[in-house]
Formats: structure tokens, sequence, C-alpha cells
């Protein structure tokens, strides 16, 4: 009689087993699956299960009619709340695993592990560009091919707007990121925690899923002197733009923007309650108040009760600011966050970037090498392979020298597109003096 009352009989008589199921999971999850150094953010809690629930609460009587809908949006649901944040192969299929049995208990449905990698289930809401909020649906994006064109008309439209050109290449990988982030922030209170090495993509992809979700994307600006008062006037027009101005906003911040360990103090204190001590001047909380009265007394708050005002301000400012915050889980500084800030873990869903696979590397190469004359297509394609095998010796020859001596070396995305670049710069330089040369023999 609840949520589905809606929906076809077939998809009501799965509501128990959706229950049962996510419960399981969940139980299960917190039992096998220990946090350790390595993995500090195995910290699993009820408000994980109620984001798998709210998940399923997102899908639409039009779009969810039979079994088999309702069950790929269970499996998404507990995919992005569970097994967004694993770290490793090993865990990854566990999981899966896990899945398939769930799936044979609650819904007498047959499944491999399989099923769930060599085509990944993503749920999205913008299939339809520039739909409002309230008409847009939530639906299973099962045509890969639709969805990086669209993805890419987002993109062309983004930097139209922009004043810095974004440049992405929707491999499998890229397309699954950035679906996971607007589907974090589309949610009320929905919240992110992107884990994963520089130049993964973690920021460009955020203000592409803040653009898909028609949000403003705000990111703080360092400069010299910047320090836990800058932070606090940015946080206060951040706090006016959601509470006051009701825009939907994505706050984009980074460990690389920490000045001071106050700043995730105050970001752990807004993922937790909304609210930031002393945030407000007495000033500027009247204005804050004044502002906010009309609509708080339209849901039958009283004017003269200034603290059910600002907590109004506050629950207001909770729906409409969304924040995303971006670390890198090199070193002990994400473990030793995670411990002192747990509302980082607690109230994000987090989505952990592992390393480009094969083929995101070969997209990526035959991306930069289209437009260069290479003499044929067999050509490029022989350079495209080569830039991968490349970064992927070296990845091996880390893992080796990390099994060896205990010290890690780094690959990152960001160093691919240098290899990359950097044999572009040199090529043209090369041929810049060869044709200086032939002219100086063909002219004198």
């Amino acid at each position: 009689n609840g949520f589905l009352a809606e929906f076809t009989q077939a998809v009501k008589h799965c509501s128990i087993s959706i229950v049962e199921a996510a419960v399981e999971m969940y139980h299960r999850m917190s039992v096998d699956l220990l946090p350790t150094p390595a993995k500090s953010h195995y910290v699993f809690n009820l408000r994980d299960l109620s984001k798998c629930i709210q998940g399923i609460l997102q899908c639409n009587p039009g779009t969810v009619r039979n079994e088999e809908q309702i069950f790929r949006l269970f499996c998404h649901e507990c995919q992005r709340v569970f097994h967004d944040r694993l770290i490793n192969s090993e865990d990854k299929l566990y999981f899966n695993n896990m899945l398939c049995e769930m799936a044979n208990k609650h819904f007498t449905v047959q499944l491999e592990p399989s099923y769930f990698t060599s085509q990944s289930i993503i749920f999205g809401d913008f299939l339809k560009i520039g739909a409002d909020k309230s008409d847009r649906l939530y639906e299973d994006l099962n045509n890969y091919g639709k969805v990086k064109s669209i993805l890419r008309e987002y993109m062309d439209d983004y930097n139209m707007t922009s004043s810095k050109e974004m440049k992405l290449v929707f491999f499998q990988d890229a397309v699954e990121h950035v679906s996971r982030i607007a589907r974090m922030i589309r949610q009320e209170r929905g919240n992110a925690l992107l884990v994963g090495v520089g130049g993964t993509g973690k920021q460009s992809l955020t203000r592409l899923a803040a653009h898909i979700c028609n949000y403003k994307c705000f990111q703080i600006e360092l400069s010299r002197g910047y320090n836990y008062e800058s932070f606090h006037e940015d946080l206060r027009s951040l706090y006016k733009l959601a509470g006051v101005e009701e825009k939907d906003t994505v706050f984009l911040f980074t460990d690389t923007q920490i000045v001071v360990e106050e700043f995730l103090e105050d970001i752990n204190n807004i993922l937790n309650s909304g609210e930031v001590p002393n945030l407000f001047e007495k000033e500027e909380l009247e204005y804050v108040l004044a502002a906010t009265r009309p609509k708080a007394k339209e849901v039958g708050i009283p004017e003269g009760n200034r603290d059910e005002v600002f907590q109004y301000f506050i629950k207001r400012v909770r729906q409409r600011l969304h924040i995303v915050i971006c670390m890198s889980p090199v070193g002990d500084a994400f473990r030793s966050r995670c411990r002192m800030f747990p509302s980082l873990v607690n109230c994000c869903t987090i989505d952990w970037f592992v390393q480009w696979p094969r083929e995101a590397l070969l997209s990526v190469s035959k991306n930069f090498f289209a437009t260069v004359d290479l003499g044929s297509d067999e050509m490029k394609d022989k350079f495209s392979e080569m830039c991968v095998q490349v970064h992927t010796s070296v990845n091996d020859m880390a893992e080796q020298y990390y099994a060896e001596l205990r010290r890690r070396y780094y690959t990152t995305p960001t160093s691919y597109l240098e290899l990359i670049n950097l044999y572009l710069s040199m090529l043209q330089e090369k041929r810049k003096e060869l044709i200086t040369a032939r002219n100086r023999v063909k002219n004198g």
C-alpha cells in the first residue's frame, strides 16, 4: 500500500523480496567486508540500507512495469551503495556472487556473476536534454551508444557556457562514473565521496554531472592568504544560494584545497547536521531569517519563532546543497581523515575510481591520434596500441616494485596523457626541423 501502490501487480509482488534481500545484503556486507588499514571506508551502517531503498523510490510506474525491470533497479541501487566503494576485483567478485545468490533466493532468478560485469546496469534521468527536474524519468539506460552521444551533447553544451573547455572521451568507465555522480546529486540530501588517484577525472565528471542535473557547480578558489575566515565567507554565500535563493548547488571540494583541517571539520558538520557553528554574524543571520520567514510562514512556522525559522532555513540548505568531495587514497591522509571525520563515510555515497582499464586507455589514445597525420589508419592503430602497452607495462613493473621493495610508484591517467602529448609535441618539433632543412636545401 506504500510507494508501489500505483505500480503493476507484478512489481507490487516484489516489495517484500526487495526489502528482505536488501536487509540480508546489508547484514552480510557489514559482517564479511570489515574495515582494514587499506579499506578504512568499509564501514556500513543503516544509512546505506536507507540509501538503497531511497534509490528504488526514484522510479516511475511508467518506466518500471514488470518484475525484470524492478529487479534490475534493485541490483543497480545495491551496486551503487555497496559495490562502488569496493577497491579490488576480489571484493567485487564476492559482491556479484552474493547478488546472484539474492536473485535466486528472493526473486527466483538464475544468474551468473558475468551478468553484472559484461554489461553494467546504468539507470539515469538525463536522456531528455533540457527537461525540467519534475519531468525527468529515472530509467534503465541499456543503449550504451545512445547514452554516449547524449553525454557528448551535454559536454558540447557545457563548453558553450563555460570559460574552461572540457575534453572528455566517454569510454565505459567514464559513462558509468558520470551517471553515478548524477544519481548521487539528484537525490534529496545526496552527497558524494569520490576516491581515486589524481587525474582519474573526478572533478571534470562532477562538473559535467552538475551540468546534466542543471545545478550550479561551486568550487573555492585558493589564493595566497586564503584562510579559515575566507572559507567561512564562501560557505555563507553557498548557504544563501541554496537556502535563500533556492538554487540547486553542487559544492565541489578536493583534498588539495584543505589548507587547514578545520575545513573538513565544517564539511563534516554540514554533512551530519547541516549547521556550521558560528557561521553567521548577527547582521547576516537577521538577513537570512528575514528572507526565510515568508516561506516558513507558508508551511505553518510562526514568524516570531527564530529557532524554528532558522531550522527551516537549514533544512532547505540540506535539500538544495550537494557536497562532492574528491580525495586521493595515496598515503595515510585519507585513512586518518575517514577516522577523524566519520560523516565523510557515513553521510556520503562512495565511488572508488580504479585505474583506467585497457579499453579506456585505447579509446583515449585513438582520440588523440585521430587528427594526426601518421601515414595510414593502420599506423594510427599501432601507435594507439603502443601507448597502451607502454602505460600498462609501467603499471606491471610498479606492482613488482611494490612486491619486492614495499614502495609504491603511482601511474595516473594524467601521466598517460602526458606521454601522448610529449610524443605529439616532439613529433611536431621534428617535422618542423625537417621542413626547415628541406626548404634550406630547396631554396638555398
